[in-house]
This record gives structure tokens, sequence and C-alpha cells, in this order.
């Protein structure tokens, strides 16, 4: 009886060990393929990203990779009750170029922001000035601070769509769209899985922006998840190929 009593009072106090990974969401706002895959949650880069992560903590961090859409990850960040990061963002993309706002890790990759249109009827790239009088398609959330007074003043209409591949479409088989802006990585997934026939578009010469780095976004109360994920990225970045499972 003294040794079964013995046991349970072991157990009682191996629990909160056994159960002490903290769980943090790691989170993206592309819903669309490379980042997140709707109808698989284990694949795409962030599910990825996450597992690795979760495997380099040793058991301290259970990261959850979660799409949440622009406004709901803005307003959890502010909120601050969940714990979480942001994953593939840039400081521009949050108005936070002077890093003030956030803490920002190394960089996990770079890429690159690209002007497309369609083969058919090709536009080459000189700044927003270039694409007067031109409609593009985006998804709602995502942010272009480079075009919005043009957009402002009507010389460049954007329309909101559901999923970046809806736009594509749009653009390649109606003509409802002019161009559209998307970034060099989601343009070679795109490719990846046959979703469009390369040969319909075409990229403008000029990007739209100069190649940037993908980080990891923490919030600014989070130091020590902060620290782990800084040197996690680090880590990382010396493993050729750690993106392939």
């Amino acid at each position: 009886m003294l040794r079964k009593s013995v046991l349970i009072l072991f157990f009682i106090l191996l629990c909160p060990f056994a159960q002490a990974s903290e769980t943090v969401q790691l989170a993206t706002y592309y819903g669309y393929a490379p980042w997140h895959v709707a109808e698989d949650a284990r694949a795409g880069w962030n599910a990825h990203l996450a597992r690795k992560l979760t495997a380099m903590s040793g058991g301290r961090y259970r990261f959850e990779s979660v799409f949440l859409p622009r406004k709901r990850l803005e307003t959890l960040l502010r909120m601050g009750t969940v714990p979480m990061a942001v994953a593939w963002v840039h400081p521009r993309f949050f108005g936070d170029t002077g890093r003030t706002r956030f803490l920002w890790t190394g960089a996990l990759m770079e890429d690159a922001s690209l002007i497309v249109s369609p083969a058919s009827a090709p536009l080459e790239y000189d700044g927003p000035a270039s694409l007067r009088g031109k409609r593009f398609g985006a998804p709602a959330g995502h942010m272009f601070p480079d075009f919005e007074p043009w957009i402002a003043s009507g010389e460049i209409t954007r329309f909101t769509v559901p999923k970046l591949k809806t736009a594509l479409l749009m653009m390649v088989w109606n003509h409802r769209l002019d161009f559209m802006i998307v970034d060099r990585s989601t343009l070679n997934a795109l490719k990846a899985e046959n979703f469009i026939d390369p040969s319909l578009l075409h990229i403008a010469s000029k990007p739209r922006a100069p190649s940037y780095e993908r980080r990891i976004l923490v919030p600014r109360d989070k130091p020590e998840l902060f620290e782990f994920l800084n040197k996690a990225v680090a880590t990382l970045g010396t493993q050729e190929g750690w993106m392939v499972e």
C-alpha cells in the first residue's frame, strides 16, 4: 500500500514536467501554396517549419501551424493573449521598418515581388506610374503601400479576390485583370504543381521590389521565445535543403 502511494505521488509530481511544453501558434496569413495547404494540415512550408522548430526545441515548445486572415492575425497580436509568432514576413509588411514594434529573427529565405501579366498582353514595370489605368487582383489583407496612392486616386484598380489562383485565372483566361503582384516563391510553387502553363505568363524584367528576406515576427513581450527562434533560424540557415522533408 505504501509503495502504491509513493508511485502515485511520483506520477503526480512528474506530470507538470511531462506537460511543460508551451504551445505556440506559428501563424501565416498566406492561405495558399507553398505556405499553407488547406486540404492537408501537414503540407506546406509553414507546417514543415513548425515541425522543425518543435523538434529543435527539445520539448520546450510545441509549434502549431495555423492560417489566420490578416485582420484576425493583427487583432491577436494586438491583444497579446495567444502565444504566437508570424513566419515568412518582412518588417515592411507590418509597417515596422525601424523594427520597434516587434522582434525580428534572421532570414529564413530570400524572395522577390514580381509583376506578372498575360503573355498575350505583356506589361513591363517601371514603378506604379507605369501601370496607370491597369487592373490587378490580390487576396484580402495583402498590403501594397507603394500602390496605395494610385489605388486611392483610381488610377490603378484593385480587385479583392478569394484566392491567388482565382486571380491568375481571371487574368489569363477571362482578361478581367491586367497584372498581378506575385512573389517568386509562390510563382515557383504554382509552376511546380502544374497549376498553370508558364508560357501563358509574362514576368516583367524589373521586379516590383528588390530581393528581400522573409523572417519570423515575434511579439516584444516574448523575449525568450525570440531568443530560441533567432538561434533556430540561424541553425537552419546552415542546413542546406532544410525546407525539403
